[in-house]
């Protein structure tokens, strides 16, 4: 038999909107890395530039989705009682942070480029992947946000 799925409070339509804007700051984080390689490779300043929004945009939005996550996290009960969901929301805190970090670090450099641009975007990265496959856990493991129509 099948779990009864785990309505979330931050859903339009019965579509939980965590999941609706996570998507754009995970890509623009992975991006970075591309960015960071290329201006490895050419040299070139856009790809500096280019690493300055997408570090920028995908903190931004990171927070703005986890947000909508922590409501869910914190009010609905069935989500607060579940240590899988307490520990992707600590892993996505720790990743946006890192994220905030190296944005602030490019934001405030006049000199361009440093290999700890590099360094922290692999880490964002890597804490990415571990914080979605949790995300992914909660969403088919467990049924979070799943809304079935009868």
């Amino acid at each position: 038999m099948a779990k009864e799925p785990i309505i979330s409070r931050m859903s339009i339509g019965g579509h939980p909107i965590h999941p609706m804007l996570i998507h754009f700051p995970v890509a623009f984080l992975l991006g970075l890395v591309g960015a960071d390689l290329a201006y490895l490779y050419t040299t070139d300043p856009f790809w500096i530039r280019v690493g300055l929004w997408l570090s920028g945009l995908g903190s931004f939005g990171g927070w703005l989705a986890g947000l909508a996550g922590f409501i869910d996290l914190v009010f609905v009960q069935r989500i607060r009682n579940l240590l899988i969901a307490w520990i992707h929301a600590l892993l996505a805190v720790m990743t946006l942070a890192l994220a905030s970090f190296n944005w602030a670090l490019r934001f405030y450099d006049e000199s361009g480029f440093d290999f700890w641009y590099l360094y922290i975007s692999l880490l964002t990265a890597a804490l990415i992947a571990v914080t979605s496959m949790l995300g992914g856990q909660l969403v088919y493991g467990h049924g979070v946000g799943v809304h079935s129509e009868p």
